[in-house]
């Protein structure tokens, strides 16, 4: 069994080129697309609060990492790390009821480290805890992030609003282009090894698939997995009944049966899903079904 890791302060490597995104507004994405300034098979991530949602590029993300600001009258932040594929949406109001601002200000076991302006505290970006610093042990509220294309987006959202935010010159023709290579052909910076404790060898690192998370269970489904069994699965997680699917694009989401507040998914590569989640399971189809480290 893998045990959980002590958090190794010594094996940040802290990197200030990532500028946080505050949201300051937003425009139709349909007028983006009209406008070329997007194309309909470029990526988004959608953050959705209070019934309201709003989209992202994927590709400026890649950069910066945090995005923060207000949805439906509640604060959110976005975190997206661009080698490991993850994103997921926090509410960024502490113990002490305020609001903290977040930012990427380096890499931890390959991965964008979070921390907060207030405190300097450093946080998971996929689980949302506090991992080291004057706020260790706390845990924001997490919330799942979708993640599609701008046409699939408008064909479910046809209202659906983009968040873009402004760069400078070199950023936009030099930054974001090498970090969306590395992102999306899964390679590392050779310095990321740097930053990267053991290895969980079960798959190789840039496998892509969903993680569905709780408490008490952390599962991991590799698409191959899902692809073998024709595009949709049906499990079940701390009780609940979940199908998993893959969409005509190739992402997959899980839909569970009951309502309330149902576990927390990802869509991201397995070393960033092992490492925040040492020892989680593996599904691997009806016959070996879950399958632990050893």
């Amino acid at each position: 069994m893998i045990q959980p890791e002590t958090f190794n302060v010594k094996r940040v490597i802290k990197d200030n080129h990532f500028q946080r995104f505050d949201i300051s507004g937003s425009e139709p994405l349909q007028t983006v697309l009209r406008r070329k300034r997007m194309k309909p098979k470029d990526e988004v991530l959608v953050v959705e609060r209070g019934g309201e949602r709003l989209a992202f590029s994927l590709y400026q993300m890649t950069y910066h990492h945090v995005a923060q600001g207000e949805l439906a009258g509640q604060p959110f932040i976005l975190a997206f790390c661009a080698i490991c594929h993850g994103a997921t949406s926090m509410v960024p109001v502490l113990e002490d009821g305020a609001v903290h601002h977040f930012s990427c200000i380096g890499i931890y076991n390959g991965m964008a480290l979070l921390a907060d302006d207030e405190t300097g505290s450093y946080w998971d970006h996929i689980s949302g805890e506090c991992l080291h610093g004057p706020l260790k042990g706390e845990v924001m509220q997490l919330f799942p992030v979708e993640h599609m294309t701008v046409e699939q987006a408008l064909k479910q959202w046809p209202d659906l609003h983009v968040a873009l935010s402004q760069q400078p010159l070199y950023r936009r023709l030099f930054l974001e282009p090498l970090m969306n290579f590395f992102g999306r052909f899964g390679l590392f910076p050779p310095y990321f090894y740097l930053s990267m404790g053991k290895k969980d060898t079960r798959l190789p690192d840039m496998t892509s698939g969903l993680g569905i998370y709780t408490k008490k269970t952390q599962r991991f489904y590799p698409i191959n997995v899902l692809q073998d069994a024709g595009g949709e699965i049906q499990d079940t997680v701390d009780g609940q009944s979940v199908t998993i699917s893959i969409d005509i694009e190739g992402y997959p989401k899980a839909v569970f049966d009951q309502s309330g507040n149902p576990p927390m998914q990802l869509y991201c590569r397995w070393y960033g899903f092992a490492y925040t989640f040492p020892g989680c399971e593996l599904y691997e189809g009806h016959e070996g079904k879950e399958r632990k480290a050893n």
